[in-house]
């Protein structure tokens, strides 16, 4: 069988020898204890058959050493005949030796582990043997550290143009980190409440962000976006950091919104739903849940969109990518098995996920992909579109959602652009995305939970302060420093009187409830916030607005019916056939002979009311 060539099967070892040449065969003889070794083509079938069975087969076993075993062992327990190269050099750290010498030169010579392997692929009848006595492979393990460096340690590698040499410089890079879970508890209301202000606004055709939008969330957010003020910071090489990184969360939560349906738009601007309004009174984590389990089967982005220097993915190279939902699942799969509460590299993360077998393509043709400033990618591997898809994934999604704790550095300094750490060449630039920064992830209790690897979530317990003294004079003050969620929420109900006082106004109060806001939502919030009682003319103001807002109801539309007199009118709402599509607008006095009167007839009600109306010989003009 032409070494070139990696069939998926090979039913039995007979026909594999049977495939090989007079040399091939007598290389292989070669390898076998000492022995006459035959010179036709049938009789060295037999004698490297015959020896490869029983205990001479276990001997040969033996004498492989420990990646030569490990590979026999990684094959002959999966459900897979092949070598898997990627695999598990991803897992043990190199090749096994298949030989030694050019492959294809005539000073080749093979390794005791081309006896078990026929261009790459084992024998269906020599694995069912072996799996007798092999061993289980070791299991496959990912990294993890319990805590991290302040400083990350690099090589930064340039040409000297008077030595004509490449020299390297050590570099201390600082890194940063994020615990997300409860930011993002806090930062979801933060989005709603913006929301329902009326302030971010999208594209009616992509559905993206404005850019006044991503700045105006970035400015609430509690701790910002990842890269809020990196503009402006010297690196430690000594070069400025002179270009805008982009949005990460801000971009990330208005499209998770749009994903769970908590949003709908209006115009250009995005409203609340009734699910988005019920969101703001129930716990975020129930919310956050909703949002990661829409947002691993929606289809509004593919995340490699993300990675604006990949080119072509609206074109013929779109019809190759391949369904984001497939994608999703193995990253998720491989978080599954990442320890709590430990840190795990970014590297390792990638090389478990090839191990694993949990690897992916994103898309099946990256020929018709191109690269800015370098072109079609004919030459691509996993660290190229893989794994930058995987950085966009986690960095943009799964933290904003509170999911994995980050830690991370400048995409410039990212591990991807540092030729001593992984094969990728400088023309693909300083960085591919703004994600190649992302440096460690630790997955967090509510990731655990939201991955169904615990049965439930608690919240850690927020010691309740007063942060809001209510005065009897119906201002509202900060006594302490607010959230920007808390700012939003009294900004909503209340008059702003300065940065820390706000007035309760009738006219404000009632365009908010107007907008689907409550006074039972305020009264809440007003209550939580302060450690005292509300004073009684607050009580008494905000009873007086619950009743003036619920004394009124709209039922709905309807049409006005005029009856020629108060006799007609009353027979139409009593008849047994009509009374149940109409009612009295008022009730009938003494009204005198020729008056008219009225009835409402509720607009669903209208064609049942217009049949009714023919069984008593009546009709209605004008009646559509």
């Amino acid at each position: 069988m032409p070494y070139y060539t990696q069939p998926d099967r090979i039913p039995t070892l007979l026909e594999a020898l049977n495939q090989q040449t007079v040399e091939q065969l007598k290389l292989l003889a070669g390898l076998l204890p000492t022995g006459t070794i035959p010179t036709r083509k049938a009789e060295l079938v037999s004698y490297v058959q015959q020896r490869l069975q029983g205990e001479s087969l276990k001997r040969l076993w033996e004498q492989c050493d420990r990646l030569q075993q490990a590979v026999i062992s990684e094959v002959v327990h999966s459900s897979d005949d092949r070598y898997q190269k990627d695999r598990f050099v991803s897992k043990y750290g190199n090749e096994p030796t298949w030989g030694t010498g050019d492959h294809y030169s005539y000073n080749y010579k093979p390794s005791i582990l081309k006896l078990f392997f026929y261009s790459f692929t084992m024998p269906q009848d020599l694995k069912a043997q072996l799996k007798t006595f092999v061993p289980l492979p070791e299991p496959t393990r990912i990294q993890s550290l319990e805590s991290l460096p302040a400083a990350l340690p690099r090589t930064e590698k340039e040409y000297d143009y008077k030595t004509r040499t490449r020299k390297s410089h050590p570099l201390k890079l600082p890194l940063h980190i994020r615990e997300t879970e409860q930011v993002a508890r806090r930062d979801l209301q933060t989005v709603l409440r913006l929301v329902d202000l009326g302030k971010v606004a999208i594209s009616d055709k992509t559905f993206y962000p404005t850019g006044a939008t991503l700045s105006a969330i970035a400015e609430v957010l509690e701790e910002g976006d990842y890269y809020s003020d990196w503009t402006e910071i010297q690196s430690p090489g000594g070069w400025q950091y002179d270009y805008q990184i982009g949005y990460i969360k801000p971009f990330a939560w208005v499209m998770l919104l749009q994903a769970g349906k908590l949003v709908e738009l209006s115009g250009k601007r995005l409203g609340l739903t009734k699910a988005g309004q019920k969101a703001l009174n129930e716990p975020s984590e129930k919310t956050l849940q909703t949002l990661w389990k829409n947002w691993l089967k929606n289809t509004l982005l593919d995340e490699l969109r993300r990675v604006e220097s990949v080119k072509g993915q609206t074109g013929k190279g779109k019809r190759s990518l391949s369904a984001v939902s497939g994608r999703r699942s193995k990253i998720v799969d491989a978080l599954r098995d990442c320890p709590v509460g430990r840190w795990v590299e970014l590297m390792d993360f990638f090389r478990y996920m090839i191990a694993a077998g949990y690897e992916f393509e994103v898309s099946r043709n990256p020929q018709s992909l191109s690269l800015e400033g370098y072109g079609s990618l004919y030459d691509t591997s996993f660290l190229l579109l893989e794994a930058r898809y995987i950085l966009c994934f986690l960095f943009e999604y799964v933290s904003t959602l509170g999911l994995i704790d980050v830690a991370y550095i400048h995409p410039d300094d990212g591990v991807f652009n540092f030729q001593a750490d992984v094969e990728l060449d400088y023309y693909y630039g300083n960085c591919l995305s703004r994600y190649d920064g992302l440096t460690y992830l630790r997955l967090t209790p509510l990731g655990a939970y939201f991955l169904g690897l615990s049965d439930r979530y608690t919240p850690a317990r927020v010691t309740q302060k007063q942060v809001l003294r209510i005065l009897p004079n119906l201002e509202v003050v900060a006594v302490q420093q607010l959230t920007r969620a808390d700012c939003l929420m009294l900004d909503s109900f209340l008059q702003s009187v300065s940065d820390a006082v706000w007035q309760l106004e009738q006219g404000k109060l009632l365009d908010a409830i107007a907008q689907g806001r409550s006074v039972d939502e305020l009264r809440a919030f007003l209550t939580a916030n302060s450690s005292e009682a509300l004073p009684q003319p607050v009580m008494q103001f905000l009873a007086d607005l619950q009743t003036r807002t619920t004394s009124l109801q709209d039922i709905g539309p309807a049409r006005l019916i005029r009856c020629a007199d108060a006799a007609l009118a009353t027979l139409m709402a009593n008849d047994s056939r009509t009374k149940a599509y109409c009612f009295l607008a008022d009730q009938p006095k003494v009204i005198a002979a020729g008056q008219p009167c009225y009835l409402v007839v509720p607009l669903e009600s209208e064609i049942k009311f217009r049949n009714a109306l023919k069984k008593l010989g009546y009709s209605l003009p004008g009646l559509s």
